[in-house]
């Protein structure tokens, strides 16, 4: 993981505790969980590491899709470093509609309750610490004051079910467990967030994209178009609600209903943390070093003056911003938003390769899932069996882009045998359940080599195929790969994306009066159309 350096004494200073007699013991910046004793521990630097989790995800625990196992397994499958399943716990305004269906939502609500200890039971059994980190979780509904989801720092809470927002909140407080508002964008009323009733104490963040799509603006990628409460509504996305005076540290989600966390281009959430731990991933939560990604895993660290992400400043009229963007795909552009308003561009995409270019570890992308179509009747599921080989180079690392679709309970992603010259893919895929229309699924290999480096492909299901290429002649152009007649499946191989397309690092000054407050945070576009944002960076006026 990417590491980011603090020193101690900036982060006393930053805590408000570099000054005479306070007490390290008990001081929080914002809530953490973590003492400030706890937090800087006997080392001169902390040192932050880039995580990678799903905390908004559902299954047949509730209303959604796939056992409980299932779910933890694909957790683990899809290399998350943390997971939380939130099953649909109660909803205390919800009124009777047209054909019943409020019984589909009261079912799985007494589903819930009945299998809340077996939630426990496996969250126990998966967590991992170091390795793979679970947390217990519920999501509590409301048509007027909006959807919530609930993270535990401890394995056994009591599943409690308010039936207010104020008695949540309460409960909330006693319990050291963090609220989320998610989908806020829908309009009050309607599962809406309700922000004046908020308490930015117990929900210091904002879940701002997810299946349901894009909350950040309403004029943003990723429109609301899958569920019935309807589009975006201004007033309740995030760039109105800073306008507003509002501070949030935002993430994603997927909340999938085809229990498949982590599922890609549906969101997840980054922390910035010290370490692997419930303790750590909470601290970040609660100081806000989060942010959010549709699906990519892009490394993104951005201060100002030596800030991070979430962090709140005292006026100064000279602020230096420096952003570092590492992403697994050409970087078509790198934005600075200051209230609002886009106030610097940065564009990888227009830097010039050269042979020395092959001296950093190019990307290569491969996808697979083209086949009989569903409009036509013809959707089947496929399963598939990928082998990579590499002469003449070294695999650095992977990431796996498994699409929550088609829903099957037995079938499962996996990414085996992993070394340096290769790596075995076991999948499946199938033209129906998609995800914005696109049931392709694909694996991102890292390699490090030159034009000469071959990569080879052979498949022994759906049919037994073997291909091999040069990275130079995948350079002149990318391989669609037939595995048999028309309408056998197809798969596609990327041309190589070079690092100074898909990593960049800039700074620049911005200067201002002083006259309001402002927030700055970063937008990363690429050209796969994954996004990263940043959680803002607040400078009060003077």
């Amino acid at each position: 993981m990417k590491k980011f350096k603090y020193s101690r004494r900036e982060l006393l200073k930053q805590m408000g505790l570099f000054s005479l007699g306070l007490g390290l013991s008990t001081n929080r910046l914002i809530g953490s969980g973590l003492s400030a004793t706890e937090i800087l521990g006997d080392e001169q630097d902390i040192t932050y590491n880039h995580y990678f989790g799903d905390v908004h995800n559902h299954n047949a625990i509730g209303y959604a899709k796939g056992s409980l196992r299932r779910s933890f397994e694909i957790a683990e499958n899809q290399r998350l470093d943390f997971y939380a399943l939130t099953p649909h716990a109660h909803w205390h305004d919800i009124e009777k509609y047209e054909g019943a269906i409020e019984e589909k939502w009261y079912h799985g609500f007494e589903v819930t309750k009945d299998r809340w200890p077996d939630v426990l039971s496996i969250v126990r059994e998966f967590h991992k610490p170091g390795q793979f980190i679970t947390f217990p979780a519920y999501e509590w509904h409301s048509s007027s004051m909006g959807d919530y989801h609930l993270l535990f720092p401890n394995e056994n809470p009591v599943l409690y079910l308010a039936n207010s927002l104020s008695e949540l909140q309460d409960f909330v407080r006693r319990s050291g467990a963090i609220m989320i508002p998610h989908h806020p964008a829908n309009i009050q009323g309607r599962r809406g967030a309700n922000f004046e009733m908020r308490d930015p104490k117990l929900a210091p963040l904002l879940e701002v994209y997810s299946e349901w799509g894009n909350a950040v603006s309403d004029r943003g990628p990723y429109p609301y178009i899958r569920h019935s409460p309807g589009g975006r509504w201004t007033q309740n996305t995030l760039q109105y609600r800073l306008s507003q005076g509002d501070r949030f540290g935002i993430i994603a989600s997927t909340d999938d209903h085809l229990g498949k966390p982590g599922a890609y281009s549906q969101g997840l959430a980054v922390v910035l943390a010290k370490d692997l731990s419930r303790e750590s991933i909470f601290d970040a939560f609660w100081n806000r070093r989060t942010y959010a990604v549709t699906g990519d895993r892009i490394l993104l660290d951005v201060t100002l003056n030596g800030k991070m992400m979430g962090q709140e400043i005292d006026f100064i009229r000279e602020r230096k911003i420096a952003v570092d963007v590492t992403g697994w795909d050409q970087v078509n552009m790198v934005e600075v938003v200051k209230n609002n308003r886009v106030i610097y561009r940065d564009f990888p995409v227009d830097r010039p390769n050269s042979q020395e270019s092959w001296n950093k570890p190019v990307i290569i992308w491969f996808e697979y899932g083209w086949g009989p179509w569903a409009d036509l009747n013809m959707a089947t599921v496929t399963d598939w069996d990928i082998q990579f080989d590499l002469e003449n180079g070294i695999l650095e690392s992977v990431q796996p882009a498994f699409r929550a679709g088609p829903f099957e309970e037995l079938h499962r992603d996996q990414m085996l045998d992993q070394h340096t010259q290769g790596i075995r893919l076991k999948s499946f895929t199938a033209r129906r359940q998609e995800f914005e229309d696109q049931a392709q699924k694909g694996i991102a290999l890292k390699i490090s080599g030159g034009p000469e480096t071959k990569l080879g492909i052979k498949t022994t299901s759906p049919t037994e195929k073997s291909w091999e290429f040069t990275l130079g002649e995948l350079c002149e152009s990318n391989q669609v790969l037939l595995t048999g007649r028309f309408p056998k499946e197809t798969a596609l191989l990327h041309r190589p994306v070079f690092e100074e397309n898909y990593k960049t690092k800039f700074e620049f000054v911005d200067q201002d009066e002083g006259h309001k407050t402002t927030w700055y945070y970063v937008r990363v576009t690429q050209a796969n159309r994954q996004f990263a944002w940043s959680s803002p960076i607040w400078v009060d006026a003077g």
